[in-house]
């Protein structure tokens, strides 16, 4: 008699105890939705009402020292053009080389830059390095890429739901503004995809060892999606039309 107590008793115990880890498990699942919902919202909350700029991120970049068409401070007298009041695209942007001794180098998340498109309502600081804490306030650079005028790539991110949200409404034949701490730059926008986000790394890698200046600007994608893990990017990507190249003085 007690040997079948034993197993009733188990099952008055377990039994439950399996019913009830089915029930949560289904009442999780079916309100993954609902969860996922609710968080991107609150998190595009917090990202809309949060100040654009972080008193621990540094800044090298003040937009008063360089104004489109203009010397840099302290190089007034240095042969450098007057200001330039062409279209972007009837520019030189390679006539007056600026020396790279002369350039002061970002450190990382220090906000170096701003990007401006006034077309599509873009108007963001760019920072040195692309981690999550600089993304919150503003557009990453990838160190795999280069700073503008150096030649190469130029790679940056920003999230779909604050400041790279304007990139929905990029297309051929605009032009963005980027304003460094030592020069001015105009990118004519040539192209935009939608790429798997796996393609967008090999491509990267691809144009890193290329000579060509691009700027490349990605964000995820689709931009309305509120649930799930986004796997594709809107990538814009631009080739430089104004500003200077940055030398290197030949030693001897």
């Amino acid at each position: 008699m007690k040997s079948s107590r034993v197993p009733k008793l188990l099952a008055y115990v377990i039994t439950p105890v399996v019913f009830c880890l089915i029930g949560y498990l289904l009442l999780w699942v079916g309100l993954q939705p609902v969860w996922g919902m609710g968080e991107a919202a609150v998190g595009f909350l917090v990202s809309k009402d949060a100040p654009n700029f972080n008193p621990e991120l540094k800044s090298i970049y003040d937009p008063d020292v360089l104004k489109r068409g203009t010397q840099p401070a302290g190089k007034e007298n240095d042969g450098q053009a007057a200001p330039d009041d062409r279209p972007h695209n009837d520019r030189p942007h390679s006539a007056n080389p600026i020396s790279g001794e002369d350039v002061q180098f970002p450190f990382s998340e220090t906000q170096y830059g701003q990007i401006v498109c006034g077309e599509i309502g873009l108007d963001s600081p760019v920072y040195w390095y692309d981690s999550e804490d600089i993304l919150a306030y503003g557009v990453g650079t990838s160190m795999i890429g280069k700073l503008p005028g150096f030649g190469g790539l130029i790679l940056l991110a920003g999230h779909a739901l604050t400041n790279f949200a304007c990139l929905e409404a990029a297309a051929p034949g605009q032009v963005i503004q980027f304003n460094t701490n030592y020069e001015n730059y105009d990118y004519t926008i040539t192209d935009v995809q939608v790429m798997n986000e796996n393609d967008l790394e090999k491509l990267v890698l691809q144009k890193a060892d290329e000579p060509r200046e691009e700027l490349v600007m990605y964000c995820c994608y689709p931009f309305h999606a509120i649930e799930g893990r986004k796997t594709d990017r809107l990538v814009v990507f631009a080739d430089r039309t104004a500003g200077a190249d940055v030398i290197w003085r030949e030693e001897g």
